[in-house]
């Protein structure tokens, strides 16, 4: 439920999902901030009695004050009640300690590529994404405003977008879904894109003034994959008409 600390599978799903995006922004940075020799050197220098469960954590935290659609908890389960600084609250169970050295050794020497990364979040989150038709991308430009829907349309679209630095997915973009896992693959596509401004994410039952309130008072386009609900689709289908968009 929204507002509610999550099940511990899925504070596994969102440890192992960041670890790939922390990846993917040290790939992008071209330097070696988080991981490598230089950065375990300044870890063992200040880590005290502080283990790898510490070092995720603060790494995760960090990545969230950027980009908290993907690193945040507070985005991705929805946890309404905290602040907008506060990324996971006091009640956060933090990741698994049995996980964590494992999850910082894989990220270290992941290539840090954004395909297979949000492939590989999709299947960490058992999400089962259905990609769009390559034609339905083709036409987005800087001007168009984008309802997504899915994990399938989510990754497509960051793959389109991809190289095309004129595009800006976190100004362009509203996401429509209900489930940490395309909420979290969203923001972390948003991270390794290089987003300017802060995410749209509402749920499925959101009205058109909750998109408006987001800064979008129309839409062009609606893409949605075939990997959501009937009823989902139904209610984003409704939402992007109410807004003008097609699809």
């Amino acid at each position: 439920m929204p507002g509610s600390i999550p099940k511990t599978e899925d504070v596994v799903h969102f440890y192992r999902a960041a670890a790939l995006g922390l990846a993917v922004l040290e790939a992008r940075s071209g330097g070696a901030r988080r991981f490598g020799a230089n950065a375990d050197a300044r870890w063992n220098a200040f880590r005290g009695g502080l283990g790898d469960w510490d070092r995720l954590e603060l790494l995760v935290r960090d990545a969230a004050v950027r980009s908290p659609a993907g690193f945040a908890p507070r985005m991705v389960f929805d946890l309404a009640a905290l602040a907008d600084d506060e990324p996971c609250g006091p009640d956060w169970p933090g990741p698994p300690a049995s996980d964590a050295a494992a999850l910082l050794r894989a990220a270290a020497s992941n290539p840090g590529e954004l395909a297979p990364a949000l492939d590989a979040v999709a299947t960490t989150w058992g999400l089962s994404p259905r990609l769009l038709p390559e034609r339905a991308s083709e036409a987005i430009q800087p001007a168009t405003r984008l309802l997504l829907t899915g994990a399938g349309a989510v990754i497509s679209v960051a793959k389109a977008f991809w190289g095309r630095p004129e595009l800006d997915l976190s100004d362009q973009a509203v996401l429509v879904a209900d489930d940490p896992g395309t909420r979290q693959l969203f923001g972390l596509a948003l991270a390794f894109l290089g987003g300017q401004r802060p995410p749209r994410v509402v749920c499925s039952v959101a009205t058109v003034d909750d998109v408006r309130a987001l800064g979008l008072s129309a839409l062009n386009l609606a893409l949605v994959s075939d990997d959501v609900s009937s009823e989902v689709r139904a209610q984003a289908g409704a939402l992007a008409k109410a807004l003008g968009a097609k699809g």
